[in-house]
This record gives structure tokens, C-alpha cells and sequence, in this order.
């Protein structure tokens, strides 16, 4: 698993805001509950109280953002398990479908498997460790955080932490209201529904499905401006909110396997891959920020095959080669840059002028 990027969150293509796909987790469209009436405010607190729920169940998530047809390319290009191209990785995430099976043990303890053919790989959270592991090439990376944080392996999230990540920092810029009632992996939920006040960004708006017991976030879906049919969906398609087993949390390296150990502090500028993959520097707030890489990084995306993907998906554009989507756009300046945001290919060509 490439731990440069994420398959599943949208931050690790675009901080701060999201990137798409339109292929729904079922949502009952014939049921409305009924429900005990809450506020918007009333459901933020509601989800910030579910944070020691323990849980497991099955997470799926689709993409489809009208990029070109790839499978002229083969079966690789979506990188499979072990891809350690990032770009594979973003093509992944942007195309196709993913299902993980997820395990909360509180807010500290977390363990989702994904399952490739004939392979699997492995992200377990306990405490201030976390270790991730890949069966294909056997490979293990143990992260270690400083005391009174939470190591961050840039792997997969569940719906909950990317339901928060979208709540955090955004109100200022963001309408907040609630829809009708819904139903998720067989369960009563609100929607809540967040809506960009930002006529610079793609999004148009973001709906969570919050558990009706619980306060837990089901279900996360995001829709382009201008249009009726979620963008992206990430969400439960069964959930059991059991007590979880404290061994589930624990790992022990397979015989064979080789191990990479990294230290990473809480307030450090620089992912847990042996330092060398820099914070992007985030311009201007809320929906539209804008993200850009340091030059040399285009460079750095990949083999031969990541290059073939690149040249599927790009345009030439002034300044460079782009691909812009209904909800997100990617910029790679002719100096090395990389420009990513949830804003049209003119803002981060202007950006990147500055």
C-alpha cells in the first residue's frame, strides 16, 4: 500500500476539500423513518459524542468521475495490491470500487482489511502505534507517534473520520441544514447536509448519514455543483455495533516480513514515509484551497506505468498538463509542481502564476 497517498480519502488528493465518484452505497429511497426531530446543531453534537462507539462492519466506496476509459491498459492500472505508484493509487480512488471490512474498539483502536485477489492489506491503529501491511509483497511499516498524538498512516478512513474531517474548520463557509430521514446498511439515519458558500468551488454540497442511536456518520456522499446524483460515496453496507475484542488491535509481523520503523511527531512537517514526502502548502480557505507540491514532484509519481496513466487522463493546458472532473481538478506545471483543488483548471493556473 503506497503510504504517500490515501485510496480512499479525499483529503490526501486535495486537503481540506473532497474529490469524487458517482456509484451509491444503497440508501432506501421508499423509507422515512420517523424521527424525533434535531437541529443541525444538535446533530454536530450528536456525532462529536459518538467518537467511543465501538463497532464493525462493511465500508464500500465508489468513483466515477468521467475520466477516459482505462482498461486499455490492462488490469494493472489500478495498481492492485503492493502498487507503490501513487499515481495508481489516485486512479484507483478516482475509477474504482472499493470495499474494506472495518473494526472500532473506541477512539483509539482501529483495524480495516482490504481484500484484493489473492492478497490483502492491513491498517491497524492501537493507541500512539500503527502498523500497516501488505501480504503481497510482505511488507510491514510500524509507525510510532510522539506521546498525546495519533500516528497517521495515510491509509484508508472510515466514514466517520471523513464525516468529521468535512464538519472541522468548514462552518464559517458552510450552510448547514437538515433533509428528510434515511436509511443505511438497515438502519434509521438523519442527513445532515453541508453546502458550500463558496461560488469558487466544484462542490456543491456534502450529505452525512448520521445513526439515529448513535450519532455515528453511516454514510458520506458528495455532489458537484449543478448536479442531482452524488459525486462520491463512501459508507456501511452492514454495520454491528458489538463490543470489539482487544486482540483484533494487535499485530505481529508474519515470519519474513520486512519491517521499515518510523518515529513521526504529532506537529512534524512531513508524512511517515522516511521523511521525504513534504506537507503540501495550502492557499486560501474552506472549499476552494488550493494545494500545491513543491517542484520535482510531478517527477516522482511513478514508473513507465504511472507515466501511461498520466498521459490517458491529461490535457495540454498553458503552463503545463491538467485534468479537471466535476468536483476535483489537478494541475502539473511545466517546473515540477503539482496543483491540486476542488476549483476549475483557470484557478490553479493562476495560483500557480503567484
Amino acid at each position: 500500500m503506497p503510504s504517500k497517498w490515501t485510496r480512499w480519502i479525499p483529503a490526501a488528493l486535495v486537503p481540506i476539500v473532497a474529490v469524487a465518484g458517482v456509484v451509491l452505497i444503497p440508501i432506501a429511497a421508499d423509507a422515512t423513518p420517523a424521527l424525533p426531530e434535531k437541529s443541525p446543531q444538535q446533530l454536530l453534537e450528536f456525532i462529536a459524542g459518538s467518537a467511543d462507539a465501538q463497532y464493525s462492519g462493511t465500508v464500500e466506496q465508489s468513483s466515477h468521475l468521467g475520466l477516459p476509459d482505462l482498461s486499455s491498459l490492462g488490469s494493472s492500472y489500478r495498481g492492485g495490491a503492493g502498487s507503490d505508484s501513487p499515481v495508481s493509487a489516485a486512479v484507483e480512488l478516482l475509477t474504482g470500487t472499493n470495499s474494506a471490512r472495518v473494526f472500532v474498539g473506541g477512539p483509539d483502536t482501529a483495524r480495516i482489511q482490504v481484500t484484493d485477489t489473492l492478497a490483502e492489506r492491513d491498517v491497524i491503529r492501537n493507541g500512539a502505534e500503527a502498523w500497516t501491511y501488505d501480504s503481497k509483497t510482505n511488507a510491514v511499516q510500524h509507525v510510532t507517534a510522539t506521546p498525546g498524538t495519533r500516528p497517521d498512516t495515510g491509509a484508508t478512513r472510515t466514514p466517520a473520520e471523513l464525516a468529521t474531517q468535512f464538519i472541522d474548520g468548514l462552518e464559517p463557509s458552510t450552510t448547514i441544514s437538515v433533509t428528510e430521514t434515511a436509511r443505511v446498511a438497515g438502519r434509521a439515519v438523519y442527513q445532515l447536509v453541508l453546502t458550500p458558500d463558496d461560488d469558487a468551488t466544484l462542490v456543491g454540497s456534502v450529505i452525512l448519514s448520521v445513526d439515529s442511536e448513535t450519532g455515528l456518520p453511516l454514510d458520506v456522499r458528495i455532489f458537484a455543483d449543478g448536479q442531482s446524483d452524488a459525486a462520491f460515496a463512501v459508507g456501511f453496507s452492514s454495520i454491528d455495533f458489538s463490543a470489539q475484542d482487544a486482540s483484533l488491535f494487535n499485530f505481529t509481523p508474519p515470519a519474513g516480513a520486512t519491517v521499515e520503523e518510523h518515529q513521526v511527531d504529532g506537529n512534524s512537517d512531513t508524512a511517515p514515509d522516511k521523511g521525504e514526502f513534504t506537507k503540501p502548502e495550502v492557499t486560501g480557505a474552506g472549499w476552494s484551497s488550493i494545494a500545491e507540491l513543491p517542484a520535482g514532484t510531478a517527477s516522482d509519481l511513478g514508473d513507465s506505468e504511472a507515466s501511461a496513466l498520466l498521459d490517458q487522463v491529461l490535457v495540454p493546458v498553458t503552463g503545463g498538463r491538467a485534468l479537471e472532473t466535476s468536483l476535483v481538478s489537478v494541475f502539473l506545471a511545466n517546473d515540477g509542481r503539482v496543483l491540486v483543488g476542488a476549483v476549475a483548471i483557470d484557478q490553479l493556473q493562476a495560483a500557480a502564476a503567484q
